[in-house]
């Protein structure tokens, strides 16, 4: 028997010398939250896992209490990282941070959803693009 091609553990770190897809995206995470504070926000927490969903960055922005959503690509080929946010993930991020508001309140800050989105093809070097959106995701009812 010929093996013509087996994937195996570590098809990843073989084929880009990284330790896997995931490793771009918190890199990304980590350079979102430099850009943030950068900005003047205070950043208060990161990779927070809720029940039904998950927040990249919680941060501060004066009277904003902000949820971040960041998506990072190593290139816009195929699509903008922002794009990359379908409707349903949307919906998701939403929801969690409306769970979120009536279980711990804000503090007296109002609350709003931006994205970064992040084009870094060498992660060696820093991104080529950084865009944030402010109040990129609306919630129906808060």
């Amino acid at each position: 028997m010929i093996r013509i091609f087996e994937i195996g553990k570590n098809w990843w770190r073989r084929i880009t010398g990284r330790d896997g897809p995931k490793d771009l995206g918190t890199l990304g995470e980590a350079f979102a939250a430099k850009y943030l504070k950068k900005q003047g926000m205070k950043i208060i927490a990161r990779n927070r896992r809720f029940r039904g969903g998950e927040i990249d960055l919680i941060a501060i922005d004066g009277e904003w209490l902000v949820f971040v959503e960041v998506r990072t690509r190593s290139s816009e080929t195929f699509m903008r990282p922002e794009a990359s946010i379908r409707p349903i993930k949307r919906q998701v991020v939403a929801r969690t941070v409306r769970r979120l508001k009536r279980r711990y309140g804000t503090a007296g800050l109002t609350p709003r959803i931006d994205i970064v989105a992040i084009v870094w093809p060498d992660i060696t070097k820093e991104p080529t693009e950084v865009r944030h959106h402010r109040s990129a995701i609306a919630v129906a009812k808060w």
